[in-house]
């Protein structure tokens, strides 16, 4: 007999050894994996870092009795099944370490459009050759597997325990925004008096509605009083500075953390911080949550606290986003399913009291009679079911009501032409690629759901004293669309239109109608931006508040202005943003010779 030291088969395999591969495997899976991808990208979810701690703790247990049942039963069978079973639960611990941090391929941004899956085969080949090979090493090999699982557990825990540390050590405190539920119960609850309605289109470009009215008048017919302000320029390429700049007239530019700048900007002269202070009913409904500064002094229906069962939706879409990362190409597409990712699709149709939630969407409290649609004749169910814009509508219909108050100001956001397209001109649900024509589609299905909740405020008689905005957030040359000038539209001799999508990205829609105004559908060359709402706002109300930018009302077509744009790429809603370019446009926004590059640069905390 041996004196040396026992191999597997001869003494059964250690409990302990068992025990640690189990941990190393069901932590990597639900803890790590997801805790890696929360920690570098805190601001995409409401939810926080212990809740997804806590779940993933509570999965790992549940997948470790579930294996360390499945191990008895294989140890019954005969102790080689027993070893060639743990063998295999460490493989498998191992390459989803080895995929979710090295074998990372480029997939895009993940929001909606589709993934060339077919063509990125060979990713799958690669991925498949290496996870086939391993886990047939470890059923051939699976004695030598065995004697090296302690050491292979323990480094590899140590390696994500120590990496996770460090994350979380430059974690910073909880955001805001992820202190506050957004309370929808009087959504449509609107003034007799006066009211302000801010809706904003997301992505919808400033061309593309020229085009449209053209080629469809009865559509322009849907906008009695407005003027469609098609020299506006937006402020950023992206949607939280945009929609911070057009409700506070501020820019941010790295002077200070972005989280004190938005308490400063919000609580300063803003929209809703001096409505609110002249007793207005205040309700924002944000699409970005980190968009805006949550406060009882700027909003009327902020509540304190988000229910877990609200936040329990981006804790699975964190689980989903870890799957995607960490499993084999040819799994990722049954986990993406065009972004009706695998896990949240899961919760939302099993669990009743979990609302489907757009990624990083603010958390509403909403109306249960909201589950379902009430107006059949106007929408059809699987258009109801998939877009939120056509509830959006649905609910406006049913609940829209008018009050005492002195006034009320409204800001929606609703999903516009972003992706993924899901609405066709007909309000009917259709995934659509992502093309010029599609994107027109998609806009037009934007516009008819803007023309029906217009048609609903015009039932309830208030229609004339109210003061309304229909603007985009930002253009779409991001998405790959390009502007194209329109008859009409102020041209340059040479012809030179802008390219450059972070260009087209800064000419957003601008639709407005003051209080009282009838008539046709006007259209309007003075250049304007974004950054006037405020002043309009507080002109057209007869408040005396200091606001950068004037009313957009008084700006004439002719008017010789400087506007400003700031292009950044990267941001971090913590600390600071990426380096910020300074451009100033003067002239049609559309055209490149009104662009000039001022030279700054706005990078943290100073300008080079």
């Amino acid at each position: 007999m041996h004196k040396g030291r026992l191999m597997p088969s001869e003494k059964g395999l250690p409990r302990a050894t068992a025990a640690l591969v189990l941990v190393f495997f069901c932590l990597t899976l639900v803890v790590f994996g997801p805790g890696t991808i929360y920690l570098t990208n805190a601001s995409e979810f409401a939810n926080t870092y212990p809740d997804l701690l806590l779940t993933g703790v509570i999965l790992a247990a549940a997948i470790f009795l579930v294996l360390a049942a499945l191990l008895l039963a294989l140890k019954a069978l005969g102790s080689s099944f027993y070893e060639k079973g743990l063998a295999l639960i460490l493989a498998l611990g191992s390459l989803l370490w080895l995929q979710g941090n090295f074998l990372l391929w480029k997939y895009g941004p993940l929001d909606g459009r589709d993934i060339p899956w077919s063509k990125m085969a060979r990713l799958g080949y690669i991925d498949g050759a290496i996870w086939i090979g391993v886990l047939a090493a470890a059923f051939v090999f699976s004695r030598l597997f065995v004697r090296y699982a302690r050491t292979v557990c323990l480094f590899l825990l140590v390696v994500q325990i120590g990496y996770a540390g460090a994350l979380f050590a430059r974690h910073p405190a909880v955001a805001n925004f992820k202190k506050y539920s957004i309370d929808a119960t009087n959504e449509f609850l609107f003034s007799k008096s006066r009211n302000v309605i801010l809706v904003v289109l997301d992505t919808f470009q400033t061309d593309f509605f020229d085009e449209i009215i053209r080629e469809s008048p009865e559509i322009a017919r849907s906008f009695p009083g407005f003027t469609f302000f098609r020299n506006n320029l937006g402020g950023y390429p992206f949607t939280e500075l945009s929609v911070a700049l057009m409700l506070t007239g501020r820019y941010y530019d790295n002077s200070r953390p972005f989280e004190r700048w938005m308490k400063e900007a919000y609580e300063g002269n803003s929209i809703p911080r001096v409505l609110k202070a002249n007793g207005w009913r205040v309700d924002l409904f944000p699409k970005i949550s980190y968009s805006l500064y949550y406060s009882d002094k700027v909003a009327s229906n902020y509540v304190k606290g988000v229910p877990f069962s609200e936040r329990l939706p981006d804790v699975a879409y964190g689980l989903d986003l870890s799957l995607f990362r960490s499993l084999p190409h040819f799994i990722k597409p049954f986990i993406y399913s065009h972004q009706d990712w695998f896990l949240k699709r899961l919760l939302n149709r099993h669990w009743k009291a979990s609302p489907k939630k757009k990624d990083h969407a603010a958390r509403m409290v909403v109306p249960l009679a909201r589950k379902k649609r009430r107006n059949s004749e106007l929408f059809s169910a699987r258009s109801f079911l998939r877009s939120a814009d056509v509830k959006f509508v649905d609910a406006a219909y049913s609940e829209s009501a008018v009050s005492d108050d002195p006034g009320a100001f409204k800001f929606y956001h609703l999903n516009g032409p972003h992706l993924p397209f899901v609405l066709d001109e007909n309000l009917n649900y259709v995934r659509m690629e992502v093309n010029r024509q599609n994107y027109r589609r998609a806009a037009i299905a934007s516009l008819k759901l803007v023309a029906l909740f217009l048609e609903r405020i015009r039932q309830l008689r208030i229609y004339d004293d109210s003061l309304i905005f229909i603007v985009g957030d930002h253009g779409a040359g991001y998405q790959g669309q390009k502007f194209v000038l329109q008859p009409g539209m102020p041209a340059d001799k040479m012809g030179k239109v802008i390219t450059e999508p972070f260009k087209i990205n800064a000419l957003p829609l601008m639709l407005a109608k003051p209080f009282g105004a009838r008539g046709e559908l006007l259209t309007s060359d003075s250049p304007v931006s974004l950054s006037d709402i405020p002043a309009t706002v507080f002109s057209a109300l007869g408040l005396p508040v200091d606001a950068a930018g004037q009313s957009i009302f008084s700006v004439a077509p002719s008017a010789n202005r400087e506007r400003r744009y700031l292009r950044y790429g990267s941001r971090d809603i913590y600390s600071y943003y990426g380096d910020m370019k300074e451009y100033i446009i003067t002239g049609p926004a559309w055209l490149d010779k009104s662009w000039r590059a001022t030279g700054r640069v706005f990078t943290k905390g100073r300008i080079k």
